[in-house]
């Protein structure tokens, strides 16, 4: 039929994109040594995938994030071993649903999820699959709004000199203020970004900020801990056994069901991992002297061995950071400990330089992650977007020719367009989506009604983004505090 003719000819056009530049690799390396050449040219050469360390702090800058601020308040609810448990657990489960989007990118040959997604379950679950990605995204952009509002609040609230008496910044300061002006330089344009490629130096960045969160979390704690720290000593009797039951133990069962939510969010980067794996691009030449023929599922399977221990280190990586965070953030407070382990420290109080400092890392880390969730959650917009722009243009199409085209020409379903929409969704303005279709008697019917398609796709692409992240900013104004986020993210997370 017209629709498989089509979709086989977009994947063969997109599997040669992507396979093109890998065969040329291994000749341009070894062009000096002709003999090398010629036997490369003979056999099949496949080499091992490469580590990739740009991919794994995309995957760390898409788990790690504000989720970190709350473990210690979850583990204060579950105590440490249940806490501990659940982390480890959690990344786990990480791990595997990691795997299993990958296997499926593989056996479906997509690489969006909401393409995968579709091919999985059919066109109306892939729907609700869509409407289920919409309300995580957009909660946890939320979330992290609410971090950045919380940070910038007590970042300024540590500048003594700012809140004198006669000084103008006290009549003209609110958080909600400084959140619009700081949402408008920093965190709309980065979102503006179309690939994760190029989030890769900050994204290493955002790493290395929360890695400094946690060495000053763990200083902290020792130096000042109620547990470890001078707060022990400084008390009179040693402690119970029922209050170091206390620190092993959940409070309550309900308490434990409220905790794990936040301890499940802390990991979720799905979501992003389907754009990490198209992206990669292993080291290897796959080259086939038989009929010249790309060996498209070799290098699918090169880029999963990849993607498997990018997943792994990356995973492990945050499972480390947040079990020293969660641990010894909580036996620094213990009963004290709150939602946001950043008021604890009350920097605007203490003044500590340290923990100042780790305050705006984590101010950094938490902007570095924003795009990640703003991303997806465009692409999901654009997929339905484009679904009513098809139903548009037959309607259009119609009226316009009496059904004489399509008489003429298959009739292009939902199906079709989000076949035509896979191959490059995010492209650069101005970069036609190449197909068969493009020669049939529907396009000039429609050329006149729908000119300047690339003028078009930039605006679409800034009105979605504004969309998203202008409407996260405003919940996150109206949202009271940031463990609630956590929580319904994290119950939605789990559930879906």
């Amino acid at each position: 039929s017209w629709y498989i003719s089509m979709d086989s000819t977009t994947l063969r056009q997109r599997e040669r994109a992507d396979l093109e530049p890998l065969l040329h690799e291994e000749g341009n390396n070894t062009g000096d040594d002709d003999e090398s050449h010629h036997h490369h040219e003979d056999t099949k050469a496949t080499r091992c995938p490469n580590f990739s360390p740009g991919s794994i702090s995309n995957l760390c800058s898409a788990t790690l994030g504000a989720g970190a601020l709350s473990l210690p308040y979850a583990i204060s609810m579950t105590g440490i071993i249940f806490g501990v448990m659940f982390l480890l657990l959690s990344a786990y489960l990480t791990i595997i649903s990691i795997n299993i989007i990958i296997e499926a990118c593989v056996v479906t040959q997509q690489f969006k999820f909401e393409d995968v997604s579709k091919r999985l379950v059919g066109p109306h679950m892939s729907i609700a699959l869509e409407a289920s990605l919409l309300v995580f995204c957009f909660g946890t952009a939320v979330a992290y709004i609410v971090a950045v509002g919380d940070i910038l609040d007590q970042g300024l609230h540590s500048i003594t000199f700012l809140w004198e008496p006669d000084s103008k910044f006290v009549s003209i300061y609110s958080r909600e203020r400084v959140m619009i002006l700081f949402w408008t330089f920093m965190l709309l344009p980065l979102s503006l970004q179309t690939k994760l490629k190029r989030l890769e130096k900050f994204s290493s960045l955002g790493v290395l900020s929360i890695i400094f969160l946690v060495i000053a979390a763990v200083i902290h704690s020792i130096i000042h801990g109620d547990v470890i720290g001078s707060g022990a000593n400084s008390q009179e009797e040693a402690a119970t056994s029922a209050e170091v039951n206390s620190l092993l133990w959940p409070k309550s069962f309900v308490s434990m069901l409220q905790a794990f939510p936040i301890i499940i969010f802390a990991f979720s980067c799905q979501v992003n991992v389907c754009q990490i794996y198209e992206e990669l691009k292993p080291a290897s030449s796959i080259t086939d002297t038989s009929d010249d023929v790309p060996n498209v599922m070799t290098l699918l399977k090169l880029k999963q061995q990849m993607m498997t221990t990018i997943t792994r280190n990356g995973i492990l990586l945050c499972t480390i950071l947040y079990l020293l965070i969660g641990v010894f953030g909580f036996l620094d407070f213990t009963k004290t400990t709150t939602d946001d382990i950043l008021i604890n420290y009350c920097i605007q109080v203490t003044h500590d330089a340290l923990m100042t400092a780790a305050t705006f890392s984590v101010f950094l880390a938490v902007v570095v992650a924003f795009p990640f969730n703003i991303l997806p959650a465009r692409v999901t917009l654009k997929l339905i977007f484009d679904r009513l722009k098809t139903k548009r243009r037959r309607g259009l199409c119609s009226k316009a020719t009496n059904c004489f085209c399509l008489d003429r020409q298959p009739r292009i379903d939902e199906d079709t367009n989000s076949q035509r929409t896979s191959v490059s969704l995010e492209i650069d303005a101005g970069t036609p989506i190449q197909s068969d279709a493009r020669g049939s008697s529907i396009e000039p019917l429609l050329d006149d009604q729908f000119s300047g398609q690339s003028s078009a796709s930039l605006v679409e692409h800034v009105l979605i983004t504004l969309l998203l992240s202008g409407g996260a900013l405003i919940v996150a104004i109206l949202v009271p505090g940031i463990s609630i986020v956590f929580g319904l993210m994290g119950q939605y997370f789990f559930l879906d």
